[in-house]
This record gives C-alpha cells, sequence and structure tokens, in this order.
C-alpha cells in the first residue's frame, strides 16, 4: 500500500443495516480496544453472521498497518435496518463524527459485501477512501453447508423487515386477493390481479416511491391525504367500469363506461384541488385562486365528458358515413368554447388582481422599512446626545 505513514488513517467497518447494535451499544464505535470488544461481543451473540467476519477483518487491517508503521484507528459506523435512505443519513453522521474525533485525513473502508459497498459515495464525499476490502467467508461445498447457509437466508428473509416486504408481503397479498376473486367467482380475474399487484410493486421500488411519499408527507400531509383518496377514487371508478362494461362489445358499451366513470374522475379532480386549497388558504397563499379557477374547469368538464358520453352513443346508431353528424349536432364546441373563454377570462382577471396585490403589498413592505430606518436615525441621534451630556 503506497499510503504516507504520516496521515493518519481510520479504518472504518461498515455496517449499513446496523446489525451490531443487538449489542445495545451506541455507534460510532472508536479505537482498537473498543472495537474489539464489540466485535468479541457480536462473534459470541451472532457467530454466524457474515459482520462477525468484516468487524474482525477490520482489526486485522489496522493491526497489519500500524505494524507497518502506519498512523491508524478503527472504527465501526452503522446504518439504519429498514430505511434505505435513513441508513444513509445515519453514515453520513457517524462518518463526521468518527473524522472529527480521530483527525483522520483518509479511510479504508471494510465491508462483509455490496450492499454496504453502497455507502462508499456517502464517505468519499466526506475523506478521501485508500482502499476498499471486501470481506468474503470462505464456504464448505459440502451438501450440508450448503443446506445451513440457505437457512440462514431464509431466516434472514424472514427476520429483517426490508427483505420480508417483498418476499413475504408481496405473495401474500397476491394470494389473499386471489382468494377473494376466486371466493367471490372471478376466478379469471384472479392473474389480471396477480400480475396488477406484482407490476405496482415493480413500480414502486424501481422509482423510489417510498421516499417520495415520505417526502409527501412531510411536505404537506393534507395534499398527501387528498392525493390518495383522489387515487382511491379513480382506482375504484376504472375497477367498477371494467367489471361493469364489456368494452369489446363496442361503441355503445365505451359510451356507458364514459357516463359510469365521469362521476369518479370529477371526485377525483376535486379531492386533489380541494387539498392544494385547504394548504394556500392556511399558508395565507394569493394563488389559492389557481384551485378556484381549477373547480369552474372542473364543472365545465363534467358537461364536456357527458355530451361526450352522448355523442358516443349516438355513434354507435349511426351509419360509418354520417358518424361526423352526431359530433356537429352537439353542443360539444360550444361548451368547448365556452370552456376555453371562461378559465382564459378568470385566468386573467385574477393574474391582474394578483399583480396588483403584490405591488400593494411591496409598497406596504417598503414604506414599513423606511418607518424603520427613520426611527433607528432618530434613536442613534438621541444616544449621541446622550453621549455627549
Amino acid at each position: 500500500m503506497s499510503f504516507d505513514k504520516r496521515k493518519k488513517i481510520v479504518v472504518l467497518c461498515v455496517d449499513r443495516d446496523a446489525d451490531i447494535r443487538v449489542l445495545n451499544i451506541k455507534t460510532p464505535i472508536i479505537g482498537f480496544n473498543n472495537v474489539l470488544k464489540a466485535a468479541t461481543e457480536y462473534a459470541i451473540k451472532k457467530p454466524e453472521d457474515a459482520d462477525t467476519n468484516a468487524l474482525f477483518a477490520a482489526l486485522n487491517t489496522a493491526k497489519r498497518l500500524k505494524e507497518e508503521g502506519f498512523n491508524v484507528e478503527v472504527a465501526i459506523i452503522a446504518g439504519d435496518p429498514v430505511d434505505d435512505l435513513k441508513a444513509g443519513i445515519r453514515v453520513k453522521e457517524e462518518t463526521k463524527e468518527v473524522l472529527d474525533k480521530t483527525g483522520a485525513s483518509s479511510a479504508i473502508i471494510v465491508s462483509d459485501g455490496a450492499d454496504d459497498e453502497l455507502i462508499i459515495p456517502i464517505v468519499s464525499s466526506l475523506t478521501p477512501i485508500e482502499s476498499v476490502r471486501r470481506v468474503i467467508v470462505e464456504q464448505s461445498r459440502g451438501v450440508e453447508e450448503t443446506y445451513i447457509l440457505i437457512g440462514r437466508y431464509l431466516r434472514k428473509i424472514i427476520g429483517e423487515p426490508r427483505f420480508s416486504r417483498i418476499f413475504l408481503g408481496v405473495p401474500g397479498v397476491i394470494i389473499l386477493v386471489a382468494s377473494i376473486f376466486t371466493a367471490i367467482g372471478l376466478i379469471d380475474k384472479a392473474m389480471l390481479a396477480a400480475l396488477a399487484i406484482i407490476g405496482f410493486t415493480m413500480i414502486y421500488r424501481g422509482f423510489s416511491l417510498d421516499r417520495k411519499i415520505e417526502e409527501w408527507w412531510e411536505s404537506s400531509p393534507v395534499i398527501f391525504v387528498s392525493a390518495i383518496l383522489a387515487i382511491f377514487s379513480l382506482v375504484l371508478g376504472t375497477l367498477y367500469t371494467l367489471l361493469t362494461v364489456d368494452l369489446s362489445k363496442g361503441v355503445l358499451a365505451w359510451s356507458k363506461a364514459v357516463y359510469i366513470i365521469t362521476p369518479f374522475i370529477i371526485t377525483s379532480i376535486v379531492l386533489l384541488l380541494g387539498g392544494k386549497a385547504i394548504v394556500k388558504v392556511i399558508r395565507r397563499d394569493i394563488k389559492v385562486w389557481h384551485e378556484a379557477v381549477g373547480f369552474v374547469f372542473t364543472v365545465l368538464l363534467f358537461k364536456i365528458l357527458n355530451i361526450t358520453a352522448k355523442i358516443l352513443e349516438q355513434v354507435a346508431y349511426t351509419s360509418p358515413g354520417e358518424i361526423i353528424n352526431p359530433i356537429l349536432s352537439s353542443e360539444l364546441f360550444l361548451w368547448l368554447g365556452v370552456t376555453i373563454g371562461v378559465i382564459g377570462l378568470l385566468t386573467g382577471l385574477f393574474t391582474i388582481i394578483e399583480k396588483s396585490v403584490r405591488e400593494d403589498i411591496l409598497r406596504k413592505r417598503a414604506l414599513a422599512r423606511l418607518r424603520i430606518r427613520a426611527k433607528l436615525k432618530r434613536l442613534k441621534a438621541v444616544m449621541k446626545i446622550k453621549e455627549k451630556t
């Protein structure tokens, strides 16, 4: 290793899922003797865990470097057992604490696998990383040892929430939904429901929706609840429409589907706009007029969707050459024009009002600042007079 022996190096043993906290020890753990004590206690408590090997590998690395004359310290940092986001935050905080207490200018990372090595970018943002040592436990290839290893992974799947949610939770939901569909005589829909659940799970994990949902909840619980209710209304309306109407039966079926799903669409929009409006009213945000215009548009959209459903119903009884006639004879274009005109007029009007109110607020703030400055000048003048006297 081509290290500068004068520099302080810290050997970081990474425990991203915080298994070390089964010992009820506060992390980070700094110092050779402290880490040795923790590693020994952990080895006694969980001798089969891969983290045990990583702990002793970190001690081995620190001892070997120290014998070669390097200025070395060793420490254990831990993350979070459930939440990946919190794990990253915790690792960053503990790395900072280790660097502050040891005065190290670089680090060597020791981990038991690729999962822990996900924190490398976090550590490298705080200090240079000299090397990464991944500890791979040597396993016998015998059949008995293979079964033991499989058993350990199964216990991990059952015992650790971040694995059990995927490997037990999702299959459990699929089995439950399939059982319900079978019980109500919709066994042909059970496979479709199972595929929908699997697809939703892949989207949920792939786009990190759990983190985004947490961010939405922290930013505004009202908007979060209204969004969930809106999604529920839309999903419920879609499922009810698909179960009620056979869309393969032509245009008349589509007309009926539009009639059925329209109230659910309108309810979803109203819920979303209502949640945003409540938040803006609480914050005294002048842009609440956006939601007011949205409510007007929702009313007009209800009318447009009903007209569309009537047109589809008429088209079902019209010959192919005369399909355009029901569209032209309907009030669709009239209501589209009314919608564009009303929304444009309200948007322009509220924009002018908002601009006027903002200018008035800015004038009042400017006057208030001038008054404060004048008071400060008078106060300084009085203080100078007092100092002279």
